[in-house]
């Protein structure tokens, strides 16, 4: 068996954890000792999917970044992109050399601006062969219930897709080898802006007829923005709209439900401090807007997210003047 490290407590982790669990080499990181006291004390994680058992040794459990990455050897990054940079700076290029780093996260590091296969390989030089991203459609809740999930592993190594595929023998998922590292991380944070539009106009009162051509414009949005810089050939795939589906019109999707509170009236930071939760694309929406400010990327709906979130933009009067744009 591998040694495998997974790097996050939040409720995608978790998820992670309870499906891998039965590998005895499996160790987990979480962010201080007060969790770690509490898992080992409770068996339960204390902030997220609670209903969970947790089992796995104690001594398995780590606070330390760079001791749990010493003793595995297929890391995997479950971490909201808003704190990688900080979870992680006191690993070196040393530490990850020749490990397989898996990463979970749908985001942009906020302090570079990059996807994480970027930020991996500038910062930390992890190889393209060495690196492997897991997208959904994937939630949480349903993932560590054993209902039937499609996973979409994406390198440019299907040996190390295949090392992380083989952890994955379970009747309850299935698994999809793909190359497009790139395109498929950018599809998945552009469809958390995309959830929270679409809970906007829930929130507002727009019904299901509306939001069927919200999200068939998200899609077209989303290719034009594929297409430009990467590749696009595949968008009707579940890793890409799959993915876009479930977070949209899901009750699971945390985007989708802090979209939801913003358009009936919540403010953004309002929202973010009563879910308790990280909804990506709320930061995703900013480092976007950075990304594109200078060029001629036709992205309406992205830009009215921007605007309902950062510039205090009615969220009325936004979606009001995006219907224009909408076919």
């Amino acid at each position: 068996m591998s040694r495998i490290a997974i790097i996050g407590n939040g409720s995608w982790a978790t998820a992670i954890l309870k499906t891998l669990e039965s590998n005895k080499k499996l160790n987990w990181w979480v962010r201080n000792e007060e969790i770690k006291d509490q898992i080992i004390k409770t068996a339960r994680n204390p902030n997220y999917l609670r209903s969970a058992d947790i089992n796995i040794n104690h001594k398995n459990i780590f606070t330390d970044i760079k001791e749990i990455v010493s003793k595995s050897d297929i890391i995997f990054f479950v971490i909201p992109s808003i704190y990688i940079h900080n979870s992680i700076n006191k690993l070196t290029e040393k530490d990850l050399k020749n490990k397989i780093v898996v990463s979970a996260i749908k985001g942009i590091v906020p302090e570079t601006n990059n996807i994480l296969s970027e930020y991996f390989s500038e910062k930390f030089k992890v190889q393209k062969d060495k690196y492997v991203f897991l997208t959904g459609p994937t939630h949480a809740e349903e993932v560590h219930k054993k209902r039937l999930s499609y996973f979409t592993l994406a390198s440019t190594s299907k040996e190390s897709a295949q090392k992380v595929e083989n952890l994955f023998d379970y009747p309850f998922i299935q698994t999809r080898y793909s190359s497009e590292v790139v395109s498929l991380e950018y599809a998945s944070i552009l469809k958390n802006i995309y959830a929270i539009a679409s809970g906007i106009c829930y929130g507002i009162g727009y019904g299901d007829n509306f939001q069927a051509v919200l999200i068939s414009n998200a899609i077209r949005e989303m290719k034009t923005f594929l297409c430009t810089r990467h590749n696009c050939e595949n968008i009707v795939n579940s890793g890409y709209l799959g993915d876009l589906l479930v977070t949209s019109f899901s009750q699971l999707s945390r985007n989708r439900t802090f979209g939801k509170m913003v358009g009936r009236g919540y403010s953004a930071k309002s929202a973010l401090i009563e879910m308790n939760m990280t909804p990506e694309g709320y930061y995703a929406a900013d480092s976007f807007n950075k990304i594109t400010l200078k060029s001629s990327d036709n992205l309406p709906i992205i830009k009215t997210v921007y605007n309902i979130l950062y510039e205090n933009k009615s969220p009325v009067k936004e979606i009001k003047k995006l219907e224009s744009y909408l076919y």
